[in-house]
This record gives C-alpha cells, structure tokens and sequence, in this order.
C-alpha cells in the first residue's frame, strides 16, 4: 500500500470515528434519535429535544438544524454540507415596529425517508420533504416537495421526477 493510501485510509478511519463519538454526544440530547446516524463536524443542532432523526442518516459538516418548532428526519437521509433547515422565522408584517420586536413564525420541518439534500440548501418552516426527494444544492426550499421529485433554485422548483412518470401516491 502507497503512503499516501494509507494517510488517506487512517484520516477517513479517524473522521468516521469522531463522528461517532458526536452522535453519541448528540443522541443524549435528541427527542429521538435511529442507528447508525452520522454527524460531522461543525453540525449545529438548536433545541435537540424537538428534533427526531431516523436510522443510517448522514448530517455533513457545517450543517445547522433549527428544531424550535420541531423537525423530524426520516431514514436514509443524507444532509449535504452547510445545509440550514429552519423551523422558526422571524415576523415582520408590521411597518411600525422594529422587526426584532415582531416576534417568529414557523412550524415543523419534515423530511421523509430516502431524501438527499445537496451542499448549501435551506429548507425553511413547514415544509415537508416527501419520500426519495432530492434537493439540489443551493437551494431555497419554502414549500412542501413531491415524493421522487428533484427540486432546485431559489426558491426550489419542480425540476423532473427521479423515475420518469410516478403514479399518484396516495
């Protein structure tokens, strides 16, 4: 085996390791939380106990996950990095006060089973992901997405779905 094989193989060994000793830090905090959950570094989880996670989840580096009002990650699901998924906004409706002082809106983020989300997406409060969606990086996702679609842009739109026609799913 090269050097630089082996640098390579012990630095991928040593990352996964750290990832698990991050998801067993997080897993103390979570409302719920599957196996074989993956966290990176630099993952940034705002109130732990109103997030769910499913089973063989991947959270990549950078990401931030905002569960005032609730998210639940279903299983299979891959967080690209520096991804944001928001529960909580600010108000801003009334011209005559600052908006700081508006108070927030927002409710649950949900992302269902089988979902990849690319690098840098913001998924922003009650929007429900469905079943094998896949977001694309960069995106700004402000409405629910169709099961098997690929959305992209900001804001997210329909771009196909990831097997041709699906039948309507009940």
């Amino acid at each position: 085996m090269k050097k630089a094989e082996v640098i390579n193989k012990t630095f991928n060994i040593t990352v996964y390791a750290i990832s698990q000793l991050r998801t067993l830090f997080w897993k103390m905090f979570l409302k719920s939380a599957g196996e074989k959950i993956e966290i990176m570094s630099r993952v940034v989880i705002m109130s732990p106990q109103k997030v769910e996670i499913g089973h063989h989840v991947l959270i990549n580096s950078d990401s931030k996950i905002g569960g005032q009002l609730g998210v639940r990650i279903g299983n299979y699901v891959q967080l690209g990095y520096n991804v944001n998924i928001v529960s909580v906004n600010h108000a801003y409706q009334n011209s005559s006060l600052p908006i700081k002082t508006q108070g927030e809106y927002g409710g649950q983020v949900i992302i269902e089973d089988d979902v990849w989300v690319g690098a840098n997406a913001v998924i922003l409060p009650k929007v429900k992901i469905g079943r094998g969606a896949i977001v694309g990086a960069n995106a700004v996702v402000t409405k629910d997405v169709r099961p098997y679609s690929i959305v992209g842009g900001v804001p997210a739109k329909f771009i196909k779905f990831r097997f041709g026609r699906v039948k309507r799913i009940t």
